[in-house]
């Protein structure tokens, strides 16, 4: 699960290239510091990089979580990524997506694994070079974003990967819960009017389908024009579960950037509605409208939840207010399934059960279970995460 992460939509890389002239040290990276005492030659022998000169570029650093960082040499260009937790699974999901052709040159790909060492926790990915959907949104190409992401989930939409974790309607209620506290601390009034969407989704989730393979935060700053196809990249958060999950996800972060930027309302709607009209096909109507409306609850309070920002941002009221829209659609009538029931409806209430921590942050109480793989991202400063033009920059 994706906790709050203060992000903002798009962020650039600095122009022209620099290096970074001095890694960060960090003893709950083990990857960084092998790097830092021993260089990544000897560190990955796998990537044959031998007496080359390497430069690293920091992309990305949340103390104590992870480091991102590009690595330039003799032309070689790729990413390094390093965690405090064991990404084995977002290896192995790598390797996966590679067998079934979405590594390739063309087309509809991710990332290609060039190294993995399980001890350190480290992987060295392919780079893919590509603006991002929210770029594309600046440059008045909202309609390619949004055709850029539906030719994703073309793609995508057969895949399916057993040993993802679940992801799904319960891990979307937590974050809708979870938000209405966060935002109830800064705002009451927005806190009591976000509760209520947070209540009619609890109403009736989605029965979900035959799961595929998720993302699990599937926004604009993910999804790279790679000229013959779309570039996902982020997939830590991945899991199996409905892929309106993702699609609202998506949804939401395009809403967000219309109410945001002013100037950027009118590509948003071309994108929104160029995804929309081409894959109607592929969600139900009533459970995109319900994950949609979970997408918008858990982005209006981005940067809340960790103390990240204050107050809540000035679009807060009327992303609520089009999550309630949302919502009460999504619960009007009968959401259309295939295969098996949401979690327990037990499970799900747990999101609306909260705590506060020693440090003033707000925290659910949940099964355990639904913890998996959330510490790595956990804390994220906004002066440390690039996004355009980059790779695996926002991990």
């Amino acid at each position: 699960m994706e906790p709050n992460l203060g992000l903002p939509d798009d962020l650039s890389l600095p122009e022209p290239w620099q290096r970074t002239l001095t890694l960060p040290g960090d003893p709950a990276l083990p990857g960084l510091e092998t790097i830092r005492e021993y260089g990544l030659a000897e560190t990955l022998p796998e990537l044959d990089l031998g007496d080359l000169a390497v430069e690293l570029r920091l992309c990305n650093y949340v103390e104590g979580s992870r480091a991102t960082f590009e690595v330039r040499a003799d032309g070689r260009r790729f990413a390094i990524k390093m965690y405090a937790d064991d990404p084995t699974l977002e290896a192995k999901l790598y390797r996966k997506l590679a067998r079934v052709g979405l590594a390739s040159d063309v087309g509809a790909r991710v990332p290609r694994l060039l190294a993995f060492d399980p001890d350190l926790h480290l992987l060295a990915m392919s780079w893919l070079e590509g603006k991002t959907a929210s770029r594309l949104l600046k440059e008045g190409k909202g309609e390619r974003a949004g055709q850029l992401a539906a030719s994703w989930f073309s793609r995508a939409s057969s895949v399916r990967v057993k040993f993802a974790p679940p992801c799904g309607s319960g891990r979307m209620l937590y974050n809708a819960g979870m938000s209405a506290v966060a935002l109830g601390a800064t705002d009451q009034a927005l806190g009591s009017a976000a509760k209520a969407v947070a209540r009619t989704l609890l109403r009736r989730p989605p029965i979900e389908r035959g799961p595929r393979l998720v993302h699990g935060t599937l926004y604009t700053r993910h999804i790279l024009d790679l000229g013959n196809g779309p570039g996902v990249i982020d997939w830590q958060q991945f899991g199996q579960g409905p892929l309106e999950l993702d699609a609202g996800t998506f949804l939401a972060s395009i809403t967000r950037t219309r109410l945001r930027h002013d100037s950027l309302a009118t590509e948003a709607a071309k994108a929104e509605e160029a995804f929309v009209s081409t894959t109607r096909a592929l969600f139900d109507e009533r459970a995109l409208d319900w994950y949609w409306a979970a997408g918008l609850l858990h982005v209006v309070a981005s940067g809340l939840k960790d103390g990240l920002k204050h107050p809540a941002p000035p679009e807060a009221r009327a992303l609520i207010q089009i999550a309630a829209q949302r919502a009460e659609r999504a619960v009007a009538g009968r959401i259309s399934a295939e295969a098996k029931p949401s979690p327990p409806r037990e499970r799900q209430r747990s999101a609306f059960s909260f705590r506060r921590r020693a440090h003033g942050t707000v925290v659910a109480d949940r099964p355990a279970a639904e913890t998996r793989n959330e510490s790595k991202m956990e804390s994220q400063s906004p002066e440390t995460v690039s996004d355009d033009n980059h790779q695996e920059n926002s991990r």
